[in-house]
């Protein structure tokens, strides 16, 4: 199930934290009640992007560069997609932790999650909703 207002509140919401707009307590203070299991999923995960100690922007030493902020990037590109998120829930990947493998979960690709494959993935890059216009010049 795609819940778009969540998917969407969600994407905004960290675009202005990875981008230093909104503190890392706005973010955590977000409210979205959804049962979309990729906003859930997302929501989870983003939790590690920050200190929750202290309040404090996504700039100097708690900046998001490189490879984390790509990787935040592809969450929100997911966001915006109207894919479903195909992954276990949690509970089940940490049971494959905790056996080391024995409980195998899925055969989805880590490097594109949330997305579950690479053609999942490079489906949406083909066609971006955002900034993406059409000939007429309109979004």
């Amino acid at each position: 199930m795609i819940d778009r207002k969540s998917r969407n509140k969600l994407a905004e919401t960290l675009r202005q934290y990875v981008s230093g707009r909104i503190t890392n307590f706005t973010l955590d203070d977000l409210s979205i009640k959804s049962k979309d299991r990729g906003v859930i999923a997302v929501r989870r995960t983003a939790w590690f992007l920050y200190d929750d100690l202290h309040e404090h922007k996504a700039r100097g030493k708690y900046s998001i560069e490189g490879k984390n902020r790509d990787e935040v990037s592809r969450w929100i590109v997911f966001l915006h997609s109207d894919q479903e998120y195909l992954w276990p829930p949690i509970h089940q990947k940490l049971l494959s932790i905790l056996t080391f493998g024995f409980f195998k979960i899925s055969s989805g690709d880590e490097k594109v999650w949330p997305f579950f494959d690479k053609k999942d993935f490079d489906k949406e890059l083909r066609t971006p909703r955002l900034l993406n216009l059409d000939r007429s010049g309109n979004t």
